[in-house]
C-alpha cells in the first residue's frame, strides 16, 4: 500500500437503499485507520456527516473524481470483523435488503465507557490470552457433543422432558441442561459456540446452567433486555481470540466469535427468531449461511422439530438424532376417552379432568396453559349475540378483566358508552375464553386454593412445589421443582383452526414445551381436541401428521415447499413489480392484491429455491428504484420481505 495515497472503502450506517453500497474516502495521514473500524465520513449532497463501518484499506480507487476524506476516526476498536461483514452481505442478498441494516443487528450501540475499560483491560485483538480452564466432568446421562460438532454438519436434536436442578439450587428444564452440556464439551475442545435462544426465560435457564459449569469471562450474554453498555462490552469479548460461550436472543446467531464450531438454535418453531426489522431474517436461515459460509456446524435443538427441520431430515440435509435423559409424559386427549361427556365444571373442564386435578394438588402445582391473553377474545352484545366493535374504527372491542371498560383493538379508543347498533342494548358478554376469564372460572371451581397467573403483562418465572393453579399463556409457563404434578392444555381446537398458514406448527410447539414441563410421574391432559392431532399429540410423535402437512404445502405451493416475497405498497407501485416478477419466469406466480391499512395493498409473489438468487436480485434492484426520488432521503414506497409467512395470514384476514 502505497504512503501517498490510502483509501478506505466504507459502508455507510444509513436506512436509505440508495446508499447500500461502499464508498471510497482518502485515509488523513494523521488518523489511524484500518479495517473494521468506526469512522464518520461526509455526505456532500447533504452536507453532513454520516457514521459507517471501514471495509477495506487500498492504495487503488475505481472513482474518477475527486475523493473527500474521512472526517473523524471514531473508535480504534475493530468492531467489524471481515467474517461478520461477508455474512451481514449474504443475509442482505437473500433477503434482498440492505447490509447496513444487517449490522445494525449485528453490532451492538458504542458505548465509550464500557469500550475504554475493555481496552484499559488489556484484551489484546492479535494474540490469544491464556487458557487456564479445566472442563468440568459432566453426567453420564448429558448429550455427546460430538454427534452435533464437527465441520459443516447439520443437525436436529430432540431434547429431554422434564426439571432438574443446578448444583447451585436454580430449578431448569432438562432441555436448556442438555443445550448447555453441549456447548461446554465444545468449548472444553477450544471451540466458540453460540447458543440462540428465543426469550429471555431461555437466556436465563440456559445461563443457569452454565454459570455452574463455566467462568464468567468464558461467557458472553447478548440478550435483547440486557442494559446497551452491558451488551456491548460482552460484544467486544467475542472479539477476542478466545474461544467462549455467546449466549443470548436472535441477535447473538451473528456474534464474530472466535473459532467458531458450533450454533445452536433453541426451538426454531418459536416466532421470536424471525427479526420483525429489515430486512427480517430468521436465525434459522442465518445459522445455515454461517455454515456454508464458514464450515461451522448447526444444530437445531427442540423437545420435537419443526415443521421446517422435519424437511430437511426427509431431505437428508440434515441428520436426526436425541439426547438421552428421559422419557416423555403421558398425555391424554379427553376427546378419545370420554367422548361427549355431558358434566362438566363451570371452568370448561370435563368433570374427570376436574377430578383428576383435585387428585394432582395433593402433589404439587399444576399447570393449566390458555391460547389467548386477556380477559376474552372479543365481546358481544348481550342481547342478540352480535359482535361488538368500535364505533371509532370498526375494530373488535376486549376488555382486560371483567370490571374493565371495553377497548378498540386496533386504535385503542374507550368503548365506556358503547350501545349495539342492532337492539341498543347497553349490555356486553364475553365470547371466547381469554387467561382472565378462565382465573375468574378457576377461582369460582377451586375456591381454596392458590391461582397463579403467567403472562405477557404477569412475568412469573418460578413456582414453589406446593398446591397451586398455575394458568398461564403459550411460552409463559414457569419452572418449578421437580416439574408439575399434571398439565392440563385448553383451547386446542381454537388454537388449531386459526386462518393462519403456523397453526400446526404453533400448536405443536407450545403443547410440547408445557409437557416437557411435567413431573416424571406427573400426567398431561388436552380438552377440545381430536382427530389426528390429538391421537399425535398422545402418541408423542408428529412425523407422520408434519410429512402430511408439508405434502399438502406442496400440493397448494406454499412455504417450505417454496419460497415468497410480500409486497406492500400502493396498488400501481405493487403491481408493478409483480409483473416484473413474473416476467422472469413461468414458475413465479403472485397472490393478491388484497387492500391494507392506509390505502396499501399486499401481494406475495411465489417462487422456487432454485430461482431465489435471481429474484432476490430483482426484488432488490426494485427496493432502490422505488426508493429512488428528487430527494436523496426519500423512503421506500414499497416494503419488500423475503420469505414472510405472515403475509399469507394477513391475506387469509388473520
Amino acid at each position: 500500500m502505497s504512503d501517498s495515497r490510502r483509501v478506505a472503502r466504507v459502508v455507510l450506517d444509513s436506512r436509505l437503499p440508495q446508499l447500500s453500497r461502499l464508498f471510497d474516502y482518502l485515509i488523513p495521514p494523521e488518523l489511524d485507520v484500518q479495517q473494521g473500524v468506526r469512522v464518520r465520513v461526509p455526505l456532500r449532497s447533504a452536507k453532513r456527516l454520516a457514521e459507517g463501518y471501514v471495509i477495506e484499506c487500498s492504495s487503488e480507487t475505481e472513482h474518477s473524481g475527486k475523493l473527500a476524506a474521512i472526517t473523524e476516526l471514531v473508535s480504534p476498536v475493530p468492531v467489524l470483523p471481515p467474517r461478520l461483514w461477508n455474512l451481514a452481505s449474504a443475509v442482505a442478498s437473500r433477503s434482498a435488503g440492505n447490509a447496513a441494516d444487517v449490522l445494525r443487528l449485528a453490532i451492538p450501540k458504542r458505548y465509550v465507557k464500557a469500550e475504554k475499560a475493555w481496552w484499559r483491560d488489556g484484551s489484546a485483538l492479535d494474540s490469544p490470552q491464556s487458557d487456564q480452564w479445566e472442563a468440568p466432568v459432566l453426567e453420564p446421562t448429558a448429550p455427546v457433543a460430538s454427534e452435533v460438532i464437527g465441520s459443516g454438519i447439520r443437525s436436529s436434536l430432540s431434547l429431554p422432558y422434564g426439571m432438574t436442578t443446578s448444583p447451585t439450587g436454580t430449578v431448569v428444564p432438562r432441555s436448556r441442561e442438555s443445550v448447555a452440556h453441549i456447548a461446554v464439551q465444545a468449548l472444553a475442545e477450544g471451540q466458540s459456540v453460540i447458543v440462540v435462544c428465543p426469550d429471555w426465560r431461555d437466556v436465563e435457564q440456559c445461563w443457569a446452567v452454565l454459570r455452574d459449569l463455566v467462568p464468567d469471562d468464558r461467557i458472553s450474554l447478548l440478550a435483547g433486555d440486557q442494559p446497551p453498555a452491558e451488551r456491548y462490552a460482552h460484544y467486544l469479548r467475542t472479539l477476542e481470540p478466545t474461544p467462549v460461550i455467546v449466549l443470548g436472543s436472535r441477535h447473538a446467531v451473528y456474534a464474530p466469535a472466535h473459532n467458531l464450531g458450533l450454533i445452536i438454535v433453541l426451538d426454531d418453531a418459536d416466532s421470536a427468531h424471525r427479526e420483525p426489522l429489515a430486512p427480517y431474517p430468521h436465525s434459522r436461515d442465518v445459522a445455515l449461511l454461517r455454515n456454508s459460509m464458514e464450515n461451522v456446524a448447526v444444530c437445531f435443538a427442540s423437545v420435537t422439530p419443526s415443521l421446517a427441520v422435519r424437511r430437511w431430515i426427509d431431505m437428508g440435509y440434515i441428520a436426526e438424532h436425541s439426547a438421552a435423559g428421559s422419557t416423555r409424559p403421558r398425555v391424554i386427549p379427553t376427546s378419545l376417552t370420554l367422548g361427549q361427556e355431558a358434566l362438566s365444571s363451570p371452568a370448561r373442564l370435563p368433570s374427570s379432568v376436574y377430578q383428576a386435578v383435585k387428585v394432582a394438588l395433593n402433589d404439587g402445582p399444576v399447570l393449566i396453559q390458555v391460547f389467548r391473553s386477556g380477559f376474552s377474545p372479543g365481546l358481544s352484545c348481550a342481547q342478540c349475540k352480535s359482535k361488538a366493535s368500535c364505533a371509532h374504527c370498526g375494530g373488535p372491542l376486549r376488555k382486560s378483566s371483567a370490571s374493565s371498560n371495553p377497548t378498540c383493538l386496533w386504535c385503542g379508543v374507550v368503548a365506556a358508552r358503547w350501545a349495539c347498533p342492532e337492539c341498543s342494548s347497553l349490555t356486553l358478554q364475553p365470547r371466547g375464553q381469554g387467561i382472565g376469564r378462565t382465573v375468574a372460572d378457576l377461582g369460582k371451581s377451586f375456591p381454596s386454593v392458590a391461582i397463579i397467573r403467567s403472562d405477557g403483562e404477569n412475568r412469573v418465572v418460578s413456582v414453589p412445589d406446593a398446591p397451586a393453579l398455575v394458568v398461564a399463556t403459550r411460552g409463559s409457563e414457569p419452572v418449578t421443582p421437580g416439574g408439575y404434578a399434571m398439565v392440563l392444555l385448553l383451547d386446542g381446537a381454537a388454537m388449531l383452526q386459526r386462518d393462519s398458514l403456523g397453526a400446526l406448527e404453533e400448536s405443536v410447539h407450545s403443547w410440547e414445551h408445557a409437557v416437557s414441563y411435567t413431573a416424571d410421574d406427573g400426567l398431561c391432559y388436552v380438552t377440545d381436541l381430536d382427530g389426528p392431532p390429538a391421537m399425535a399429540l398422545a402418541a408423542g410423535t408428529w412425523t407422520q401428521l408434519f410429512r402430511h402437512e408439508l405434502s399438502q404445502r406442496v400440493a397448494l405451493k406454499l412455504p417450505p415447499a417454496l419460497r415468497i416475497a410480500s409486497l406492500t405498497g400502493p396498488s400501481q407501485d405493487v403491481d408493478a413489480i409483480c409483473d416484473a416478477m413474473r416476467s422472469l419466469s413461468p414458475q413465479i406466480d403472485s397472490l393478491g392484491p388484497v387492500p391494507v391499512t392506509d390505502g396499501a395493498v399486499l401481494s406475495v409473489v411465489r417462487f422456487p429455491y432454485a430461482l431465489g438468487e435471481s429474484v432476490v436480485k430483482e426484488l432488490a434492484s426494485w427496493r432502490q428504484k422505488m426508493a429512488s426520488g428528487p430527494r436523496r432521503t426519500a423512503v421506500e414506497r414499497v416494503k419488500i420481505v423475503v420469505d414472510d409467512p405472515l403475509a399469507l395470514d394477513t391475506l387469509a384476514g388473520e
